[in-house]
């Protein structure tokens, strides 16, 4: 008996109808790489996108292979784009060839967007928030996009009970609708103070400062602090339960936030806590222990006996423990915390250790590096094959890859190994943009506006010509032109100089500076080339030759007697320079603790000017009460030489960072005939500041300074001791951290310094 193949093949579509999951899930087997004869497009209902739309939005078309991969993409991608609600993509199998049939619901098109019970914003201000406009198709997608849109706007403005619901009413027109939000709007609630009862352990400013909801505060219109909103509530509530956990209060409890009525909309919100008894740890031991001995391990654990009780501390002791048996090859190593009751209040902390067993290390694996070269990511790799294996270095392979700054991503892992006794190492990156171009205005309290240009390539490299990018050099060209300066500067690092941990770096430079003083003008032209070797993970040294000429360009109308004239002419410079720097801050920006040492000599070698000296400046920061900062710094100064030390070496005070009641570099030596600083040969300065945050990313500072500038080399004395008093802000905005302050003069030898209050502003890093 014969039958025709179109009958099996129509057969075959019914069974799969019948009892596959989708209409599509023939065996693939048969269908892979068949080729698509043809493709039909069947509506199942009103037709609101054109046949030719949704070929066009298919990767599957007439004359290629079957694959269900990309009909499952096909299908993703005609949801994604609001084209269908529901789309079927069926198979009608014939010896050699596939024909594909789409059924489909295309989407319903918005006619109008429509708001109902909306009395703080008009309906108009609302359409401005939400994507629906008459014409397009709509979208689950697009509706409750536009519904989180309308929340977040109403949240912003201290309504935290809004509901949005909606409905799609169909018009006279078949695949048309209406899309209208009901707004139910609640009361505004805008939060005055932040309380707690029954916090007899932990004070409520330290509760407060947990918190990510804040109190209303001056600058709310940016910061949005005063706004509620509940799920934040929730973790607000769950992070002061948890520190009371890690103080010891084991059973702590709290029903959540109640909200009290102030007045026009104002509220407080009030926590409720129950602390419950304090639990102390009585005993820490360990379970039983081969590699390490218990007296190697109990050194670096912070539960100690006598304390109180603190998960976050046993999870810290989990990880130092593993970390321990990590560093010497023990990657399996596990951990499991045990707590006793001792009697009363009182815990016993036991450490069962699974030691696991000694790997080395075998192949290291590398991918996602499409520009950046392998060279590049393994050198920040402290193992190498054949190495005891060191979960400590794992991780510090992560931190050193994540801190270039080339990866969106990075994740480094142990995998098992062929061998017998190794672990692999996988490293996996994201590559990111790393070249970056700028064009912008800047402002500044010594040169008003200041235009630049910036080029920056932070993995270049110059022996790729085209691209000039994977070698991990650094790179950077730089423009930046005034009323009072013109720079040029292009520069270039290798961090990796001869395969080792040694940057070798150059740059050369135009400087044009006419705001040193009214009488002269100076321009520097020269070049520098320096290495840097690291001497641990926060100290280098850096030694420096640089070669430049200096022109001091005397105002003709300077007096002739002025010693102004004498720093007249073209200067070769010759400098050999070495550094010694040390560095813990745990922030560039806002460090609230470590220090930050800097000494350095220099002397001239090879040209007229023979001159030497030497600096050394510091910086230490200490986080005090409500979060607050308090920094000391200073710096000391010191230039000589077998003759006059000129004056683009000497010393000057006064302006942002030194002395900040004073003008920038007017405080110091006069000269007799101008009244102008000229500078003199040792100076130093102290600084106290102590900063308190306002809201996030504002802090207010007061500070004091205090400094000289003496005319002779290594002359300390305070005879010409001035002295200042201020205020400032530093604010965290989206282009870097920026400081103005407002000091004035308290105490001075020069009268001619006291020029009143100045204001002084500037970018807020210290490098």
């Amino acid at each position: 008996m014969r039958i025709s193949l179109s009958i099996i093949s129509s057969i075959v579509v019914v069974l799969a109808t019948l009892f596959m999951s989708t209409p599509r899930a023939l065996a693939q087997n048969d269908l892979e790489g068949k080729t698509v004869s043809s493709v039909y497009i069947k509506y199942r209902g009103v037709a609101t996108v054109t046949k030719q739309r949704i070929l066009d939005n298919m990767s599957m078309k007439a004359g290629q292979k079957y694959s269900a991969e990309r009909i499952d993409e096909d299908i993703r991608n005609l949801v994604r784009k609001g084209l269908v609600d529901d789309v079927d993509i069926l198979a009608d199998i014939s010896v050699n060839s596939v024909k594909l049939i789409v059924e489909l619901d295309t989407s319903t098109n918005v006619v109008g967007v429509g708001f109902r019970n909306n009395k703080k914003f008009s309906s108009k201000s609302l359409l401005n928030e939400v994507d629906l406009k008459p014409g397009i198709s709509l979208t689950d997608k697009l509706i409750v996009e536009g519904k989180n849109k309308i929340l977040n706007k109403y949240n912003a403005f201290g309504y935290p009970d809004i509901i949005v619901r909606h409905s799609v009413e169909p018009t006279n027109r078949p695949g048309f609708s209406d899309v209208i939000f009901t707004i139910v709007e609640g009361q505004k609630s805008i939060v005055r103070k932040i309380r707690f009862s029954g916090n007899n352990s932990i004070a409520s400013h330290t509760l407060r400062n947990l918190m990510e909801t804040k109190q209303k505060g001056i600058f709310s219109f940016i910061t949005k602090s005063g706004n509620i909103d509940f799920d934040k509530l929730e973790d607000d509530r769950e992070l002061v339960l948890e520190k009371y956990r890690n103080e010891g209060y084991l059973n702590v409890s709290s029903s959540g936030f109640s909200r009290e009525s102030v007045r026009d909309g104002r509220v407080d919100l009030v926590l409720n806590i129950n602390e419950g008894q304090k639990y102390n740890v009585n005993r820490v031991t360990f379970g039983p222990i081969k590699i390490f001995k218990p007296e190697e391990l109990a050194p670096a654990l912070t539960t100690v006996a006598g304390k109180g009780y603190s998960a976050k501390k046993i999870r810290e002791d989990v990880k130092t423990i593993r970390a321990y048996y990590g560093s010497k090859g023990y990657a399996d190593a596990a951990v499991k915390p045990e707590v006793k009751s001792a009697g009363g209040t009182n815990l016993n902390v036991i450490y069962h250790v699974t030691e696991g067993s000694f790997y080395r290390v075998g192949k290291v694996t590398i991918e996602g590096n499409n520009v950046t070269r392998d060279r590049v990511i393994r050198r920040e790799i402290p193992l190498k094959p054949g190495d005891n294996f060191n979960t400590v270095d794992i991780e510090t392979t992560r931190k050193r890859l994540q801190n270039l700054n080339y990866f969106s991503q990075v994740v480094a892992s142990p995998t098992s190994s062929s061998q017998k006794g190794y672990r692999d190492i996988s490293i996996d990156v994201q590559e990111k943009k790393t070249g970056s171009l700028q064009f912008g205005l800047g402002f500044s309290s010594i040169d008003s506006i200041v235009g630049f240009v910036t080029l920056e390539q932070t993995n270049f490299d110059i022996h790729n010509p085209g691209p000039f990018t994977g070698g991990g050099q650094r790179f950077g060209l730089e423009l930046r032109a005034g009323a009072e300066t013109q720079n040029f500067k292009i520069s270039l690092v290798e961090p990796w100089f001869l395969g080792q941990r040694l940057s070798l770096g150059g740059e050369l430079y135009y400087k044009g500076s006419q705001f040193f003083s009214d009488f002269y003008e100076q321009v520097d032209i020269g070049g520098a080339v320096y290495i840097r070797k690291p001497l641990g993970k926060r100290s280098y040294l850096r030694a420096e030759y640089r070669l430049e000429q200096v022109e001091i360009d005397v105002d003709s109308d300077t007096p002739a007697t002025s010693r102004f004239q004498d720093e007249d002419g073209k200067f070769l410079r010759s400098l050999l320079g070495l550094n010694y720097v040390y560095d813990n801050r745990n922030a560039l920006s806002t460090p609230r603790s470590g220090h930050k040492v800097d000494v350095g000599l220099y002397v001239g070698v090879g040209s007229d000017l023979a001159t030497y000296g030497f600096t050394a400046k510091g910086a230490k920061h200490w986080n005090l009460w409500w979060d607050s900062i308090f920094t000391l710094e200073g710096a000391v100064a010191v230039a000589d030489g077998s003759d006059d030390v000129p004056i683009f070496e000497r010393q000057f005070l006064g302006g942002a960072r030194t002395l900040r009641g004073y003008e920038f570099r007017d405080v110091g030596p006069r000269d007799a005939d101008t009244g102008e600083v000229l500078g003199g040969n040792t100076s130093a300065y102290i600084s106290a500041e102590m900063t308190f945050p306002v809201v996030e990313n504002v802090r207010v500072a007061i500070f004091g300074d205090a400094g000289f500038v003496n005319e002779e080399s290594f002359d300390f004395g305070v005879d010409n001791l001035h002295t200042d008093i201020g205020l400032g802000l530093r604010l965290n905005l989206p282009f870097g951290p920026l400081a103005i302050d407002y000091a004035i003069p308290i105490s001075f030898e020069d009268e001619d310094a006291d020029n009143g209050g100045q204001f002084n502003f500037y970018i807020n890093y210290e490098f």
